[in-house]
């Protein structure tokens, strides 16, 4: 591949030049996993904890015993995640004892053609191929990092031997999954080994543990209804994260694979069968699947930009894993602080950071490996700012364990006029991460200088991000009190507006410290986007540079 070609149209540069989606959805689906497994495991804890002193209010908010509190949530904990590390070890058991090494096989010619592709991947320790019988004409890797296996299927073996189009075919697999291990998926594939049945698992006894105590407390057919509802929408959005990582691994894999022979990788996808066809309801249900479609592996080994380019599906995902954190780590830091003010801002704050890099690292990578025409550019920073904001409100509304697990619905407002600042609020953010990318590609269309790219447009990013959602937040937290106040029987609103009297409030209380922080920002980001798009002048590229010692 031309190593001058345009990131757009290149596969190579993806890993050198930002973050890999592999590992955003990877954090995606730890914070996820985790986060609910722990907030459960502290419910539990606090439950089951001995009451130390006298009740003021509701039975979860007496006080405890800390030491009981701490060792129940890390025992609670480690039962939630037990279930993923004994499944994984189990199927990583059965694997290698349903498989045969590949020289105590018949396929003794394809031994050193293997060899041959290994040593061509230049992985740091070489994998033990096996025969797995079962496979038929599939591969995979598996094991650990210190003994990785290859998996190949006898039928595979088979297709070397079938003239020079069948030995390209099985060469492009046997790439594909040497990419893996190059990529160092198998240690993250062994994570996901783990959290995923976690997953499963915690959802089913968060379901029984919350019928049980909803019960208890005589609660109506509909909450219960309504609480078993968002126990599983939360374990589907951690499947769903899994799953959209799985598909973005073979993505990888595929366009490491096609660098060496993209004519062996386009038929062994199905280019020339038909085997890639996908439509009807298999094409509907293709964001259920562990691995892309074949007309999708087609489309991204042709245009690699439609993989490296995060999809709005990913966004959302992202929003909605925010969403969920926001009331969940607020009733977490209410539990520590009790009522204070500077908690609401915190949470808004922390989790408007790590949204704001979700965010960005999209926007930008698309400008460099999707772009389009002008237009095409504004309506994606509009749409992926609304589905921000969706995500953060659906997500908000998911979340359990809010208001010391009090299981009622919480979260964002469904005011129209909070809908309208939070949408606002994120176009504009989205806005001003693509103004920022668009001006530094001006001046680096060939992302030489991507690290330095990154140093300089982080740390604003996450501060504009994460003031703006704290302030979000904040109004929004203070005008859902409001407007429950004003709803109650017999309850004498002091204002016809409490948006407005709400926003004021909150303004006050913020003082002009993070405004004005915010506008010079922004004030800063035009003599920096001037720096941005200053051109090379001759400057090599880091592949082209020399070493900095010599042997």
């Amino acid at each position: 591949m031309n190593s001058s070609a345009s990131p757009r149209h290149s596969a190579s540069l993806d890993i050198e030049a930002f973050p890999s989606d592999m590992s955003l959805m990877l954090i995606l689906l730890g914070v996820t996993v985790l986060a609910q497994d722990l907030f459960f495991a502290l419910w539990m804890a606090t439950v089951e904890a001995p009451v130390t002193g006298p009740c003021t209010g509701e039975f979860l908010n007496c006080p405890r015993d800390l030491g009981a509190m701490v060792s129940g949530t890390f025992n609670h904990l480690l039962m939630l995640l037990t279930p993923g590390i004994v499944f994984g070890l189990h199927t990583s058991r059965r694997r290698r004892r349903r498989s045969t090494p590949l020289a105590e096989t018949p396929f003794h010619g394809a031994v050193d053609a293997v060899e041959g592709l290994v040593r061509e991947a230049r992985l740091s320790r070489e994998p033990v191929v096996m025969v797995d019988r079962r496979l038929t004409s599939g591969a995979y890797v598996t094991g650990q990092r210190r003994r990785p296996l290859l998996m190949l299927g006898p039928e595979l073996l088979v297709l070397r031997e079938k003239g020079d189009h069948g030995r390209r075919i099985f060469e492009a697999v046997v790439r594909h999954e040497l990419a893996h291990l190059r990529g160092r998926d198998l240690q993250t594939y062994n994570m996901v080994t783990v959290f995923r049945p976690s997953n499963l698992f915690a959802g089913a006894f968060i379901a029984f543990a919350v019928t049980l105590s909803m019960l208890n407390h005589y609660s109506t057919p509909g909450d219960l209804v309504v609480a078993l509802v968002r126990v599983l929408l939360l374990t589907l959005l951690g499947e769903l994260i899994v799953r959209a990582y799985l598909r973005i691994r073979e993505h990888h894999a595929d366009l490491h694979a096609g660098m060496t022979d993209r004519e062996g990788l386009l038929a062994a996808l199905g280019a020339e069968n038909g085997r890639a066809d996908g439509t009807g309801a298999a094409r509907l249900r293709s964001w259920l699947r562990h691995h892309p479609m074949g007309i999708d592996r087609l489309d991204v080994a042709r245009t690699p930009g439609r993989v490296l380019a995060s999809s709005p599906g990913r966004v959302f995902l992202g929003a909605t894993v925010a969403g969920v954190l926001l009331p969940m780590l607020q009733d977490l830091l209410l539990r520590v602080y009790g009522q204070k003010n500077f908690t609401v801002v915190l949470c808004g704050f922390v989790v408007g950071v790590g949204l704001t890099l979700f965010v960005g690292f999209t926007l930008w990578r698309h400008q460099w490996y999707a772009g389009g025409p002008a237009p095409a550019r504004l309506g994606r920073l509009a749409l992926t700012g609304l589905i921000v904001a969706g995500g953060i409100v659906a997500g908000s509304r998911l979340a359990l364990y809010t208001r010391v697990a009090g299981f009622g619905l919480s979260g964002t407002p469904l005011a129209p006029s909070f809908l309208a600042a939070l949408a606002g609020a994120a176009v504009l953010l989205c806005g001003w991460l693509t103004v920022v990318g668009a001006q530094w590609f001006r001046g680096d269309p060939q992302a030489q200088r991507i690290p330095r790219f990154l140093k300089l447009a982080v740390v604003p990013a996450c501060l504009i991000g994460g003031w703006l959602l704290a302030g979000v937040w904040t109004w929004g937290m203070g005008l859902q009190s409001v407007l429950a106040a004003c709803s109650t029987e017999g309850y004498v609103c002091p204002t016809t507006t409490p948006e407005l009297a709400v926003a004021n409030a909150v303004t006050g209380s913020f003082g002009t410290g993070p405004v004005a922080m915010t506008v010079a920002l922004i004030v800063l980001a035009a003599p920096l986007a001037a720096r941005f798009t200053a051109p090379l002048t001759g400057r090599p590229s880091r592949a082209a540079r020399p070493p900095r010692r010599t042997p």
